[in-house]
């Protein structure tokens, strides 16, 4: 006598070997879309108005509307060929607080 295994019957309707059923199910009406397929299905709805919008600001709008940070400086692009923007800034963008005009004359700061 031969063991049987009934996940290898293919007896079962529209399935392939390896592939039966649970519980009796009916198989789909088509099959499903795969992962990284390019074909949208026919019966797909769009999307609603709005959806996939951003809501926020870019960092480049920002500057654009409002300008630098106060304590950076732009220093143009980088030596690569990628010519990434560059720049510096001073203890004013790590601090947030502006120096003062004439550090002699200022408070002294604990260190």
């Amino acid at each position: 006598m031969s063991p049987t295994n009934p996940s290898n019957d293919s007896d079962a309707a529209g399935t392939a070997p390896g592939t039966a059923r649970a519980f009796g199910s009916e198989p789909p009406l088509k099959e499903p879309a795969q992962p990284g397929s390019d074909e949208t299905p026919e019966d797909a709805a769009m999307a609603p108005e709005g959806v996939g919008e951003s809501t926020t600001r870019r960092g480049e709008d920002v500057v654009k509307e409002e300008g630098t940070e106060p304590g950076r400086e732009e220093t143009g692009p980088d030596a690569t060929p990628a010519g990434r923007p560059t720049g510096e800034s001073s203890p004013r963008d790590a601090t947030g607080v502006k120096a003062p005009e004439d550090p002699d004359t200022a408070a002294p700061q604990s260190p």
